[in-house]
């Protein structure tokens, strides 16, 4: 064979396999078939309700012999699809559930359809559905619990997989909150309960939360200008006020009763000192510490850690907001708007 006719051979046979791969790309970009957004499976979408809707989809066919044992006042037991065993309370007879001995366990599906005080130390390893107010003994073990009005939960109590109340939801002292936990008014935790992510209109840490809007009726006496980057440490005086966005490559400290009428992120650790104000958003890729009495409007991100202390809020009715980060500490007097989530740990502690 002619060398000449091999080697060209040789180039194009390359050539053609290495375009090979490239040719569906080509042919979309001359044709552009595929610019359809992709489908978002619900399942997958971060809706923080989402178990707790399927649950209650889940107990429909429940709901009507429920309401007869509320008007007969007994109780009725039977089986789900899939053999789940289920027990109706249509009183409050939740020694019912207890059994014997000091520490106990319940394998049933439970619903109520009245105010229920359960007994402490009891571990729940199937969901709750309660109609009226949901009350949970000290130390004890709930799977995952769904109230249509308020939920209180013991001492010391566990969450494993979510709660949703549609009234409030209240823990005491240290309970552990893992997963979802939601309410449709408030959500109050006291000191020393651990969570991960809340969602609420209002999340009151320690203490019940204010009835009136957080955010004082301060407006801005004009917006934000453009961005000021610093490639340094920088440092806000005490009742300065800022217009602009904010980009620091170092760290960042914010004096007492300073203002920021725009958005602020650091490269490095982040610090406000008490009263400081902040109109936009607070981003952080390494930690975030907010002194007591603070007020930020926008979203709260640390790449690592974050603490806040006591007074200090973040987001309003009007606007709620998310809070962020792998741990947060987050004092006993805080108060957010919006969703609260501790993507390793969260912990309610007592103040500074």
């Amino acid at each position: 064979m002619n060398p000449l006719l091999a080697t060209t051979l040789l180039i194009f046979v390359a050539g053609v396999l290495v375009a090979l791969p490239l040719l569906p790309a080509l042919i979309e970009l001359h044709l552009k078939q595929d610019a359809q957004p992709l489908a978002v499976i619900q399942q997958h979408a971060g809706e923080i309700r989402y178990f707790s809707d399927g649950f209650r989809t889940y107990i429909a066919s429940l709901l009507k012999p429920l309401q007869e044992c509320v008007a007969r006042g007994n109780t009725a037991r039977g089986t789900m699809p899939g053999n789940e065993q289920y027990l109706l309370l249509g009183t409050n007879s939740a020694r019912l559930v207890s059994g014997s001995g000091k520490a106990s366990a319940c394998q049933l599906v439970v619903a109520a359809g009245v105010d229920v005080i359960f007994p402490k130390g009891i571990t729940f390893a199937k969901e709750i559905y309660s109609a009226g107010k949901f009350t949970g003994g000290e130390k004890s073990v709930f799977r995952a619990v769904l109230g249509e009005k308020d939920i209180q939960l013991g001492q010391g109590s566990t969450v494993v997989r979510w709660a949703h109340a549609v009234g409030a939801f209240r823990a005491e002292q240290d309970c552990d909150l893992y997963g979802r936990i939601s309410s449709d008014r408030e959500i109050h935790l006291k000191s020393g309960c651990a969570f991960q992510r809340l969602n609420a209109p209002r999340i009151a840490l320690g203490r019940e939360g204010v009835d009136s809007e957080v955010l004082p009726d301060i407006a801005p006496s004009s917006p934000p200008v453009g961005r000021r980057l610093f490639d340094e440490d920088l440092e806000i005086l005490p009742g300065e006020i800022v217009y602009a966005n904010i980009v620091s490559r170092g760290k960042l400290h914010v004096g007492r009763g300073a203002r920021l009428l725009g958005s602020v992120k650091s490269h490095k650790h982040m610090v406000l000192d008490a009263g400081v104000r902040v109109e936009g958003a607070l981003v952080s890729a390494s930690t975030i510490r907010i002194g007591p009495d603070c007020m930020i409007s926008g979203p709260v991100i640390a790449e690592h850690e974050m603490y806040i202390e006591k007074g200090t809020s973040c987001g309003s009715f009007r606007a709620p907001t998310t809070v962020s980060a792998p741990t947060i500490q987050i004092a006993e007097g805080a108060t957010v708007f919006g969703t609260l989530w501790a993507r390793t740990e969260g912990q309610v502690v007592s103040p500074a």
